[in-house]
């Protein structure tokens, strides 16, 4: 019996886009493994550090292993390649160990290489180092969007036969009940504010959105509402910000709370000068949130005809996109209508589907369940 071990450091990390998408295909997979009949000669285990909460499974054992008192890198480059070495690795969330031969990798994006001075000169060389290495020993690289892949290919060489394209999920918050005090708790008022949802990435582009914002035509009851944040030793400064009561700071907010601001908000402006794929807009579609999205990098191919495109370059465009919202509530209907229509098309199962359909054409696993 072949087995599948997944790496489970998300669960130790805190949760952003990738340890979201790593946890969500984790559950979807557990779920389209637990129908009847799928996958019975491949056993699959979620290796866990023992910190943090892993998902409720059914199909796939947790396993808790090692220590993480020298750092979840200690952990997932010791303890899980000896835990894992009577079989195939599976690392859902970015990174993997080095020293692991049979493995399968997932690289979200190219950004180390296409936007370098995005990020910290430590944290580019290592992962630098760790894409080249481990794009040469994966037995298959997975990305999220073709975008991606073909920046991946460009970089690391990876033959076309080696890279498949798993598209994630966007309906998670289907089922969280909004928190609605969130827009009481910093007096936001329903249409009347944007929304920005990322990392502090220079790439997300949040200067050219308070840029943007500061040149509208607007009452004073109108504000910007930035939510996320991102760890100073990950991405290089992106200078000072000079804001005022206008542009309000959540900082992380949970699904409730994040649910609720969607729901309510007038847009979400993603802007980015370059994604890999771009979970924000989807979320926000899938919560009948009007969206606004640069005309770059992935995102066309990830949004389709459901966003409003800008240059993310021209604060003139995304100022003037953001006037028409605002002024026209015919025009965020239509938005509304044409995200909701797309987000429908992307969902967990039918990510966890093609997981397994990549998987088994690499000669992974068994045959993937139809």
């Amino acid at each position: 019996m072949t087995t599948v071990y997944i790496n489970g450091k998300f669960i130790g990390q805190r949760v952003t886009g990738v340890q979201r998408v790593a946890s969500r295909l984790v559950q979807a997979l557990d779920a389209r493994l637990s129908e009847a009949g799928s996958d019975a000669d491949t056993r699959w285990v979620l290796l866990c550090p023992p910190e943090g909460e892993p998902p409720q499974l059914q199909r796939i054992e947790v396993h808790r292993i090692g220590t993480v008192a020298a750092g979840l890198h200690f952990w997932e480059q010791v303890f899980l390649p000896l835990a894992s070495r009577r079989g195939v690795l599976l690392s859902l969330a970015g990174s993997a160990p080095a020293l692991k031969a049979k493995q399968v990798c997932t690289f979200h994006d190219a950004a180390i290489f296409d936007q370098p001075q995005a990020y910290s000169r430590r944290f580019l060389l290592w992962y630098r180092f760790l894409f080249k290495w481990l794009s040469r020993r994966a037995r298959l690289v997975i990305t999220v969007s073709d975008f991606s892949r073909s920046r991946l290919m460009t970089h690391l060489g990876v033959a076309p036969d080696r890279i498949a394209v798993v598209r994630s999920g966007c309906e998670h918050l289907d089922a969280v009940v909004p928190d609605p005090n969130i827009l009481k708790k910093f007096g936001l008022k329903p249409e009347r504010y944007f929304m920005v949802v990322g990392s502090a990435n220079p790439t997300k582009n949040h200067a050219g959105v308070i840029r943007a914002f500061r040149a509208l035509q607007i009452d004073p009851e109108v504000r910007l509402v930035i939510v996320g944040g991102g760890p100073e030793a990950v991405f290089a400064d992106a200078g000072p910000a000079s804001e005022g009561e206008a542009i309000i700071r959540t900082g992380r907010a949970n699904d409730a709370q994040l649910k609720a601001l969607y729901q309510h908000a007038a847009a979400l402006v993603f802007p980015s000068f370059y994604e890999g794929y771009g979970l924000p807009p989807l979320e926000a579609m899938a919560c009948g949130c009007p969206v606004v999205a640069a005309s770059a990098a992935s995102l066309p191919e990830v949004c389709g005809d459901a966003a409003a495109y800008v240059d993310p370059h021209s604060i003139e465009q995304i100022s003037a996109v953001m006037q028409a919202l605002l002024d026209d509530s015919l025009l965020r209907d239509e938005f509304r209508r044409k995200g909701a229509a797309h987000a429908t098309r992307l969902t967990w199962p039918v990510a966890a589907s093609s997981l397994l359909a990549s998987l088994s054409r690499a000669g992974l696993t068994g045959a993937a369940p139809e």
